[in-house]
């Protein structure tokens, strides 16, 4: 899954528990709010969690052509790859 879609349906699941406590009371926003909690929980992370172990500066220019040529990847990611080389 995508992480845009995964922080989408997060928003959708807090969006949806809010009109549901206006419209059907609190019980069912109560149910949407604890599975948008469970699903907040136990998704991958959004912003990524790519440890970079670099002894030495990174180049942001390397980091940047690293992205250009590999479409999706993400600046930690990018980063930790630039700094073993």
């Amino acid at each position: 899954m995508k992480r845009r879609t995964s922080a989408l349906i997060t928003l959708g699941g807090l969006t949806a528990s809010i009109l549901a406590y206006a419209l059907f009371g609190p019980i069912l926003a109560g149910i949407l709010a604890l599975a948008t909690l469970c699903f907040a929980a136990f998704r991958t992370s959004i912003i990524g969690s790519t440890t970079i172990l670099a002894t030495k500066p990174i180049d942001p220019k390397a980091v940047r052509q690293y992205r250009e040529d590999h479409p999706g990847a993400t600046i930690s990611a990018a980063a930790s790859i630039v700094a073993r080389r």
